[in-house]
Parts: structure tokens; C-alpha cells; sequence
């Protein structure tokens, strides 16, 4: 048996991307799955609390990204199924992006689902247009690094490469934010204004981030940040044209973080690099 029993300490994205590499190994495996229950449950289908069978003598083996990382993924994936057989094996937090594309092996979507409830769709008439979110992570990222406080003119050059690259497809943009007092997002806002008869329009439906979330997973393209949030949103729903900071990129490459160094190299039908800025 393999699963969770200790919670993400960061927000929902981060819950996501754990409880996505359960279910990831556990399909690959054939290993059964048991985990706590998550917040998210509320939001997400077949989400709900899979309770540790009883097994008073079986031994118990917890690993965590650090312990993953040892392993070249076929090694991994042939340990797990061996030791599930006799024992409990605990996937301890974080598990977020740096085993994300070395245990991508079938649709985030097949295991992340929105419920119908929060399934919703676009305020707005978005057929025969390229839908573009763009996604603004504030409140504590400047303080947790400087470097994933993105600043505007990512985003400003983003809009004008996506403004050009589609002039013919109807663009429209969706702004999606923690923070509306970011100063990249008010200056992005006053940008858009600034360009006049160029159609924009905001999410947080009825303030609720689950709305978000789903809005982001029915976007043509996503200007996207360093948020889990915004990443794991980016991997469901549609195929997706992603965009990233240059800067943070550079940033996050030096410091040899996984995930954003296999990003540069990935190449897989649920998140890849279109461009940064």
C-alpha cells in the first residue's frame, strides 16, 4: 500500500501536485492507494479520504521528494511495487514540481477533477477567440522570493507577443489574482486600458479561487507565474500555449530546482514551455 497521512503545508496547489504523484505511482504500480483527507475534497471528484487499511504488523517506510530523487524513475517505480507488497510506503510532503515530470505518465485530469458545481464556464462570449489568462500571485510571494514576485513588464510583453501572434483569432484576456492591490496587476489593468478596444475581463467569481482555478483550465493560452496554483490549473482542462518569466526561469535553473529545469527540457502533451518574456 502506498499513500499520504500528512498534509502540504503550502495551499491548495501544492496539496494538488501530492496527492497527483499518489495517484500517478499508484496507477503505474497497480499498488493500492490510501490518503488522508484534503481540504480540497470539497472542490475536487473522487477526492475523498481513503482510509489505511488495518495492518498492525505490516512495517511502514516513509519517503519523501529528497528520498525520490535518489532514484532514476524506472528504479523507483520497480522499488514501489515490490515494497507496497509487505509494506505501508508514505509519501510525506512536499511532493510538488521537482518528481512532477519524471511520474507524468497519464492526464493530470484522469485523477484531478472539478465537481460539476464549480465546473464553471466564462461570463463572457469566448467562441471564436483565443481566451489568454494571465495569472498575478501576490500576498506572500514577495516575501517567501523576491524572484517569483513577478514584476509588469513580464507580463506587458507578454500581452503584446500574444496581442501580435493571434491579431487574427479574437484574443481576449482573463485576469486572475490573490492580490488586486499587486502592483503588477494594477499596472497590467492599466496597460490593457491604456490599449483601448483590446477586450479583457476579470475571474474570482463570486470569490471563490476554485473558480479560478477552473476558468484557468479552459484557457487557449496562460501567462502563467511561479504559483502552484497557476501551474497545476495549467496542466488540466485543454492543451495550453504556456508562458513563463524569463527572469524567474534564469533564476530558478541557477538554483538547480528541478522542475524548472526538466520544464526547459520537457516536452509532454500536458505542460510544456511555449515562450517567456
Amino acid at each position: 500500500m502506498i499513500g499520504i497521512t500528512k498534509l502540504s503545508p503550502g495551499r491548495m496547489g501544492n496539496r494538488l501536485f501530492h496527492y497527483h504523484l499518489l495517484r500517478q505511482i499508484a496507477r503505474k504500480t497497480g499498488a493500492d492507494y490510501f490518503h488522508c483527507k484534503l481540504p480540497d475534497s470539497v472542490y475536487f471528484a473522487e477526492m475523498e479520504k481513503r482510509p489505511k487499511p488495518l495492518f498492525p504488523f505490516r512495517k511502514s517506510l516513509r519517503l519523501t521528494s529528497t528520498d525520490v530523487l535518489t532514484f532514476i524513475p524506472q528504479d523507483f517505480l520497480a522499488f514501489v511495487a515490490h515494497e507496497a507488497e509487505r509494506k505501508n510506503i508514505f509519501f510525506d510532503p512536499p511532493m510538488l514540481g521537482e518528481v512532477f515530470f519524471d511520474y507524468l505518465f497519464y492526464a493530470p485530469g484522469d485523477f484531478v477533477k472539478v465537481k460539476m458545481q464549480y465546473n464553471v464556464n466564462f461570463n463572457f462570449d469566448f467562441h471564436n477567440k483565443v481566451v489568454i489568462g494571465i495569472h498575478f500571485r501576490g500576498t506572500d510571494f514577495p516575501e517567501w522570493n523576491e524572484h517569483a514576485a513577478l514584476k509588469f513588464p513580464y507580463y506587458r510583453d507578454a500581452v503584446l507577443y500574444c496581442l501580435e501572434f493571434f491579431r487574427d483569432e479574437n484574443p481576449v484576456f482573463i485576469l486572475f489574482t490573490d492580490d488586486n492591490n499587486y502592483p503588477a496587476f494594477t499596472e497590467t489593468v492599466s496597460f490593457l486600458k491604456s490599449l483601448r478596444k483590446v477586450e479583457f475581463h476579470f475571474g474570482d467569481i463570486a470569490g471563490k479561487p476554485i473558480c479560478d482555478f477552473c476558468l484557468m483550465t479552459r484557457c487557449d493560452v496562460l501567462i502563467s507565474s511561479p504559483s502552484t496554483f497557476a501551474i497545476f490549473a495549467g496542466c488540466l482542462g485543454k492543451p495550453k500555449k504556456i508562458m513563463h518569466d524569463k527572469s524567474w526561469l534564469k533564476h530558478a535553473v541557477e538554483n538547480n530546482d528541478p522542475f524548472w529545469v526538466k520544464l526547459q527540457n520537457t516536452n509532454n502533451p500536458y505542460y510544456s514551455l511555449w515562450k517567456t518574456f
